[in-house]
């Protein structure tokens, strides 16, 4: 990485119809945003010559955030301030930056180091609980499971990708909250992995056709601890 180059980390949501947009849409949007506000960009070299910029690990089509980041790099070092409130204002809002903040240009790409996921799944008023831990457990003793991914289909090592999940109700029925990893060879998809367990044991109906999903937060786990976005130490401990 060119140590001259200066790398501002932006967390954004993502939220509203544009939770539906796919992640190259994505890229490409923040990135017509980014121009707009005239940031001086550093571009790769090479023939094809882009933008500087990379992004956390692409989410589902559908699936909302309250905790997506982009490393943009700059040949000049800008105040965090002005930066984060210059490209707030040529966002859309449902993907306006809430926070910029300086980085070490040494550090690993963003998409391979944030590898631990939270997320929080609606399942419905019609769900009872103990029905969803009997589907969980039994996809977990399975060990995998297969869905399809485009026209394509796609076989899941549970073991590599689930951590741990707890369930509660609110006024809306039960919700599911799952913390995942992403490994080399890709993240386990939220949805796909409550679906897959609930026709397991045969309730597969049950479930709503939607499922809202939001991820709430992304860290990197390193060591058995927990490291913040916009942290380079290990301050907490995972559960």
């Amino acid at each position: 990485m060119n140590a001259s180059l200066f790398r501002l980390r932006c967390a954004y949501p993502k939220s509203g119809r544009l939770s539906f947009l796919g992640h190259l849409e994505l890229i490409s949007t923040v990135e017509r945003s980014v121009r707009r506000a005239g940031l001086p960009f550093a571009v790769s070299n090479g023939f094809a010559r882009r933008m500087r910029i990379q992004f956390s690990s692409a989410l589902p089509v559908g699936v909302s955030s309250l905790a997506e980041y982009f490393d943009l790099f700059l040949t000049e070092r800008l105040d965090e301030d002005d930066a984060l409130a210059t490209i707030a204002a040529y966002s859309p809002a449902p993907l306006r930056p809430v926070r910029a903040r300086y980085m070490p240009s040494s550090l690993p790409a963003l998409e391979a180091w944030l590898d631990r996921s939270s997320w929080t799944l609606d399942l419905g008023p019609s769900i009872d609980g103990a029905l969803a831990e009997d589907a969980i457990a039994a996809l977990r003793r399975k060990g995998t499971f297969t869905y399809l991914r485009g026209a394509k289909e796609k076989t899941v090592d549970v073991s590599a990708g689930y951590v741990s999940h707890a369930l509660s109700e609110g006024e809306g029925g039960l919700s599911l909250a799952l913390a995942t990893l992403s490994t080399p060879s890709g993240a386990m998809r939220p949805e796909a992995f409550v679906r897959a367990a609930f026709d397991l044991v045969g309730a597969g109906g049950a479930l709503p056709e939607y499922l809202r999903c939001i991820r709430v937060a992304q860290h990197h786990l390193e060591d058995g601890a927990l490291v913040e976005p916009y942290e380079l130490s290990l301050p907490k401990l995972v559960d």
